[in-house]
């Protein structure tokens, strides 16, 4: 018998009527808790359903609202573009406000914002789901140089030198290692991506957010991040100066005269890319994560 089974039978002995007072006012409790629950649960599920239908109701708004603001950002850009063909101060200011953004990583409307840099224009898009596979692998790859110098020398009158050619093959090893893994999206289609980047620690059954980052007039993108969201933790698999190299956004070589200008144009270049990745990471963790039952999964234009 339990202490508090002890304490009632005691009280009960001591005074039966007083007991069985106690233990009707205590019924009677219990059935005004169930008449008032029952009472209750239509209006908390008439205003869940008025919250739920006001949130629906704003959603578009609020998105018609943020693309709005981009799009006003990118008639100003515009206008500072074609004013700064004719007028030095249009071109510093545009140079200065090239790389802002209307929106923060709070807004899910983030991700619509593009990448500017001076003509050209990237567009990044993020795919969420859930680990099926994840397997690394090393590869050894071989690379082969081959250099041949033809022969030379003078001959005059049966006299002089005369030098052979030469050849020569270096054969040269490395080991990369591959990281392959299967996601199934939230569309239910399942995606085999490919990487070459030690760094990334996934396994099954953990639920991820890719960033990809593509020139605006093309669907492809390349994978820039890679965010966990099991381990709290987010990948670059693509660095800024990766980026760079591989959108060839700005790959001038400084000379002597123009040294400062073109290693000022792509450090701001670089940093600036530095930054929205922090950002994407930032709006990766609050929007990708799929199991909170919200799904951000950005369609490219």
């Amino acid at each position: 018998m339990s202490l508090w089974d002890d304490l009632k039978k005691k009280a009960y002995d001591a005074n039966p009527e007083l007991a069985a007072k106690a233990a009707q006012a205590l019924e009677k409790a219990r059935d005004l808790a169930v008449e008032a629950g029952q009472k209750a649960a239509p209006i908390i599920k008439e205003a869940s359903d008025k919250a739920a239908g006001y949130a629906q109701e704003k959603t578009p708004v609020l998105k018609a609202q943020a693309l709005k603001a981009i799009d006003d950002a990118r008639q100003r850009r515009a206008k500072l573009q074609e004013q700064a063909r004719q007028d030095k101060a249009a071109r510093a200011e545009m140079i200065r406000t090239m790389y802002d953004v209307t929106l923060t990583p709070e807004d899910v409307n983030f991700i619509e914002e593009p990448f500017n840099h001076f003509e050209r224009q990237l567009m990044f898009f993020v795919r969420n789901g859930e680990v099926l596979e994840s397997e690394k692998r090393n590869q050894t790859h071989m690379d082969a140089y081959h250099s041949h110098q033809a022969g030379g020398g003078t001959l005059w009158k049966g006299t002089g030198t005369i030098a052979g050619s030469s050849s020569t093959l270096q054969v040269s090893a490395r080991n990369v290692q591959e990281h392959e893994f299967w996601v199934r999206l939230e569309n239910g289609t399942e995606a085999c991506f490919q990487l070459n980047n030690n760094d990334v620690r996934i396994r099954p059954g953990q639920h991820v957010s890719m960033a990809f980052l593509r020139n605006a007039n093309q669907d492809m993108g390349q994978m820039v991040a890679l965010y966990n969201h099991n381990a709290g933790q987010n990948y670059v698999t693509l660095s800024p100066k990766g980026i760079n190299q591989q959108f060839q956004l700005y790959l001038k070589e400084p000379g002597i005269f123009n040294a400062n200008e073109v290693n000022g144009t792509r450090d701001r270049l670089l940093q600036a890319l530095g930054k929205r990745m922090d950002q994407l990471a930032r709006y990766m963790a609050l929007h990708g994560d799929r199991r909170g039952g919200q799904v951000i999964d950005v369609q490219p234009e």
